[in-house]
């Protein structure tokens, strides 16, 4: 009779002989196997502490020991927070609805941060439903995408697919906007508080970025200037959060010192789908509204923050921004105008990535250097497909050996100089 605690001892007594060797990886190559193939354990593990949630649940031998539930056994078991009993509980739920999902969770081919996600957004239960027919749309996105791009998409889609859910919210959001200093009697300190809807919030936080980004390369210049070229992060003068309040202050005093212009002019990039570009002008022109689909629907700020189509396409029309409009495969189609309009081929660069595609990168399009994937020295086109938004670091990385290259479907491939992909 097959006996699980017997099999798993098995497993235990690998992984005694696995962590009593020291490990040693060679090269990058053999580090990133190993993460990779650890990780896939770690995932079908995963799946199995679900199976026996599901098992414990449906036969209920949790009550012999006087506990109420299964989700209350596991907590207690396995010395779980509440928070962690309730997504394990969740999850083994959600799997079941999902069986594609789970299928992917036990192979190991989906990550257990994308599985968690995917979980929370089944907890909105107006969206179950169409969860089921977007299985297949979730396991590949989430086979291409970085977590935090990911997460956009799946929120977006959940937004989307939620007929009671995002667009009323956002309209309370903008509603109840507000922002307010307020000063601490007793140390005199001051912070600040407020909200606001997702255009205005991702307008202002595109301004608050630029000026971040410039104390930044402030304090590196710094640093640069007393430590040259060994120059690291430890050495910059201020921290992140310094500079974040730092740069909030600037806006003021440029605000202060510019009444008429209150700030240096910035363009506002909105990149759309065509087919949803085209719906909010069927709806603004009168027409009963179609839903739109949630799996290619886009509607965002270059550096990929989601915004609610149709207060974007008002201010499209009436606000000092400029449309992107891209086809299906994300290649640009129609740009609006904007008071500066200067550099086509640089921002249709800009708009196919919203931060660095280097694996692991997460510096924002908006800050990054645009730059060729195949050098133009080596026959490389200047043709937004043969382009990419690095980050300073990786594009200098370029020319240490690596090539870097965008498939047909927009999926980019970093690889080594001696040919393995990263």
């Amino acid at each position: 009779m097959f006996d699980p605690l017997e099999e798993l001892g098995t497993i235990d007594t690998a992984l005694e002989t696995l962590l009593g060797a020291p490990v040693s990886v060679g090269s990058a190559r053999e580090a990133a196997a190993l993460i990779r193939t650890l990780e896939t354990c770690n995932r079908r593990l995963r799946a199995l502490q679900l199976q026996v949630q599901a098992e414990v649940d449906a036969s209920g031998v949790y009550a012999a020991d006087g506990h109420p539930s299964a989700k209350v056994m596991t907590r207690h078991c396995a010395r779980l927070s509440p928070g962690s009993a309730a997504a394990r509980e969740r999850g083994t739920r959600m799997a079941r609805a999902l069986p594609e999902v789970g299928a992917a969770l036990e192979r190991g081919t989906l990550g257990i941060d994308y599985f968690d996600l995917v979980g929370r957004v089944w907890s909105n239960t107006r969206v179950r439903d169409h969860m089921v027919e977007a299985q297949s749309w979730f396991l590949r996105i989430a086979a291409r995408l970085a977590y935090r791009d990911f997460e956009t998409e799946v929120r977006t889609w959940e937004r989307l697919a939620d007929a009671d859910g995002a667009e009323p919210a956002n309209s309370r959001n903008h509603e109840n906007r507000d922002a307010r200093l307020t000063q601490d009697p007793v140390d005199l300190g001051w912070q600040w508080s407020g909200g606001c809807g997702a255009m205005q919030g991702s307008q202002i936080d595109e301004i608050h970025e630029r000026y971040l980004s410039a104390e930044r390369l402030a304090d590196w210049e710094k640093a640069r200037a007393e430590h040259g070229d060994d120059a690291t992060a430890a050495h910059l003068p201020r921290t992140e959060a310094q500079r974040r309040a730092d740069a909030l202050w600037q806006i003021f005093q440029d605000a202060s010192a510019n009444p008429a212009s209150a700030c240096p002019e910035i363009v506002h990039n909105i990149v759309w789908d065509a087919a949803t570009m085209e719906e909010l002008a069927r709806r603004f022109g009168g027409q009963q509204p179609r839903p739109l689909d949630p799996t290619t629907s886009v509607c965002r700020t270059l550096d990929g923050v989601a915004l609610d189509p149709s207060e974007a396409f008002a201010s499209v029309l009436v606000d000092k921004l400029r449309r992107v409009v891209v086809d299906a495969a994300g290649v640009v189609i129609d740009l609006g105008r904007a008071r500066r309009f200067t550099g086509g081929a640089r921002l249709a660069v800009q708009i196919s990535d919203s931060h660095c595609p280097w694996p692991g990168c997460e510096v924002p399009t908006s800050v990054c250097e645009i730059d060729h994937s195949v050098d133009h020295a080596r026959g490389g086109e200047t043709h937004p497909h043969n382009g990419g938004p690095f980050c300073g670091r990786h594009n200098r990385h370029k020319q240490k050996g690596f090539a870097v290259w965008r498939d047909p479907s927009g999926v980019w491939h970093t690889y080594r100089p001696d040919g393995s992909e990263v």
